[in-house]
């Protein structure tokens, strides 16, 4: 998975409390530079309930840009003093605030949150002081196991409501065998991977793939009768997902059919997140420069269809240009792939 930054900097005081992570700081947070300060809490608490006192800045997100289907599902909360003076911590109640709701708005049921363990938080923050909690909302959401897109809130009396997004993908094993099936209008091409010589970019085209990344973007770039090109959230070669993969050698050729992760002037020495290459006909000058990680298994014949349609901006030779009419990547589906042996007779 790829990890999202913290909002802090210095080192911590970290302690592990019934599960979750408590954690305090006197440092001032790394806020981004559009990021407005709150207005200090005006709404009055429940009854029975003290309400923090001051100008409480809350902030939350989610440790991991994706998870795997019952993988934690974690998120941090942050607690700063955002006054000029020492404030005095009543207990917040942190668990009891986070509410969730799926894709289509409903709100998940919500478990027995953990025992409260107000003990552990700082009776006193000075100012810029802060402290904080990592929380699996598994615990207290076991939907949240599932596949899906969620919305994830916290709010309490006397603070502003805060919201992020999780991402749940279905878990890429890597012990098992995978096609890919790409969608177009001219027909369905397979992948098959090649998981032992290049691990890290199968598991990224396929997690790619299972987030729907690939879905409804265009062929951008084809060099006639030769290789196509997709991959691109932008439908041009700088379109990525935020990130470059690092070349993984491995000595396979590009032959006909051979799917390979590409670089350009954006990524330099490094290989596009996303961007991918299906060749048509060998290309025996591209042979070890990039990395290949997949192979078509059928609809060669989709790829050179898709190859030889008509180009603009183009002047003949190998020269990558855009096709006149968009292809469009309906979908790409990941399966598993099945077994090539027969199955045994029962006896």
């Amino acid at each position: 998975m790829i990890e999202s930054p913290l909002p802090w900097r210095r080192a911590l005081s970290v302690v592990m409390t019934g599960g979750m992570l408590l954690f305090a700081a006197a440092a001032s947070p790394a806020r981004g530079a559009d990021e407005k300060k709150p207005e200090a809490p005006k709404a009055e608490a429940p009854k029975g309930e003290a309400a923090p006192k001051g100008p409480l800045y809350v902030h939350i997100e989610t440790r991991n840009i994706l998870n795997y289907a019952g993988d934690p599902n974690e998120v941090t909360i942050l607690f700063q003093n955002d006054s000029k003076e020492n404030w005095t911590n009543p207990g917040i109640e942190i668990e009891s605030g986070f509410q969730v709701f799926d894709s289509e708005g409903k709100k998940l049921e919500k478990g027995k949150p953990p025992a409260s363990v107000k003990d552990a938080q700082p009776k006193l923050l000075e100012p810029k002081g802060y402290f904080g909690k990592i929380v699996d909302l598994n615990t207290m959401f076991p939907k949240m196991k599932e596949i899906g897109t969620y919305k994830i809130t916290w709010s309490a009396a006397g603070l502003p409501e805060k919201t992020v997004m999780s991402r749940v993908i279905k878990k890429y094993d890597a012990t098992r065998d995978y096609q890919a099936v790409l969608s177009t209008e001219f027909g369905d091409i397979v992948l098959e991977f090649y998981k032992d010589l290049a691990p890290m970019h199968v598991k990224n085209f396929i997690d790619l793939a299972n987030q729907g990344y690939y879905d409804q973007k265009i062929v951008h770039r084809i060099v006639k009768g030769e290789a196509i090109f997709g991959g691109s959230r932008t439908g041009d070669e700088r379109g990525g997902p935020g990130y470059s993969m690092t070349p993984e050698p491995n000595g396979l050729k590009i032959l006909a059919g051979s799917v390979a992760q590409v670089r350009n002037a954006y990524t330099g020495a490094e290989e596009s997140g996303s961007i991918f290459m299906v060749a048509a006909v060998p290309q025996p000058e591209m042979d070890d420069r990039v990395t290949v990680f997949a192979r078509v298994a059928s609809g060669l014949e989709t790829v050179k269809t898709i190859s030889n349609l008509p180009t603009a901006g183009s002047s003949g030779g190998k020269v990558a240009a855009r096709p006149i009419r968009d292809v469009v990547i309906k979908k790409i589906e990941i399966r598993e792939k099945k077994s090539d042996k027969a199955p045994a007779k029962a006896s």
